[in-house]
């Protein structure tokens, strides 16, 4: 298996993935590619991006991507999406994208990462293994319009 740095031509395939993965158990969410394709591409293209592409026998099989985000003086980088393709879950992928991609982050000086996952979920199991902790202090907030 090969980790690569994600080029704009892997967003067709990822959000390919994208869809297929968010669309099942557990999320279970509806998702359409055109949706995906727009918001990986917005993520692509945001100041600081950094994302990998996890690969073997040209199948696609993972994908982690967020960007910087500036924080009273500390480099911080948020984790927008982490994707690892629902038959090949539970067999290291996602360690390796994290790992790959904490390891650029620490290259480049940054302070911390950080990212949104849903509560009590096997996401949040998962990044507690690799020490994510739940803040305490913040509380995320939403309004339909």
């Amino acid at each position: 298996m090969d980790i690569c740095a994600i080029a704009e031509q892997d967003l067709q395939v990822v959000s390919q993935l994208y869809v297929s993965v968010f669309s099942g158990p557990p999320w279970n969410e509806d998702w359409e590619f055109t949706w995906a394709y727009e918001r990986l591409q917005w993520i692509y293209q945001s100041k600081g991006f950094v994302g990998y592409i996890a690969i073997n026998d040209d199948q696609t099989l993972g994908a982690i991507m967020g960007h910087f985000v500036p924080f009273k003086g500390n480099k911080g980088f948020e984790i927008v999406e982490l994707l690892v393709a629902t038959h090949h879950q539970n067999q290291g992928i996602g360690n390796k994208l994290l790992t790959k991609l904490e390891l650029t982050l620490q290259q480049d000086n940054y302070d911390n990462t950080w990212l949104l996952t849903a509560k009590d979920s096997d996401a949040e199991s998962f990044y507690s293994k690799h020490s994510y902790q739940r803040e305490r202090k913040i509380v995320l907030l939403n309004k339909e319009l």
